[in-house]
């Protein structure tokens, strides 16, 4: 009984399992799932954005995967009503009002069709073909991933 117990709660907070719960663990090699994050450098003048941390891995093995993720965009191109390509972060005022997180942690999305413009404090989820790309947007964050729509984003429900 003791056995069968023990069992459960090992797959129960196994980090496999614990990733499922939190789709931005995915993009983040198991390896480096514990690892404390970097510190943010708090010295940065108000007038000056705070420089990305260019650590940590990227999955490969999510290349070509179909995913829903969750998080915010951080519009890049766009024509006043649509926009047309941006970041997906996990944490609100990313790249932004905060350094942006690591390119582990953010994916480049392109959409020519466009999508209808949102309030940056709404929390969306994607759906698509991911892929393991390096995007940098000069002066504001490199990307790791990429995604390709399947459908538009549709507003997030737990």
């Amino acid at each position: 009984m003791l056995r069968i117990i023990y069992l459960s709660l090992l797959v129960l907070f196994s980090p496999s399992v614990l990733a499922a719960a939190n789709p931005w663990q995915t993009l983040i090699p198991e390896l480096e799932r514990g690892q404390k994050p970097a510190p943010i450098n708090h010295d940065v003048q108000l007038d000056e954005r705070a420089p990305q941390i260019k650590t940590g891995g990227l999955v490969h093995a999510l290349d070509g995967q179909n995913m829903r993720m969750p998080g915010f965009i951080v519009p890049l191109e766009s024509d006043g009503n649509k926009i047309t390509e941006f970041f997906l972060v996990p944490f609100f005022g990313a790249c932004l009002h905060l350094p942006p997180p690591p390119p582990n942690q953010i994916i480049h999305v392109s959409h020519p069709k466009g999508i209808d413009m949102i309030e940056p404090w709404e929390v969306v989820w994607i759906s698509g073909e991911m892929q393991v790309k390096a995007t940098d947007v000069e002066g504001l964050a490199s990307a790791g991933y990429a995604m390709t729509l399947s459908k538009e984003p549709e507003m997030y429900t737990p």
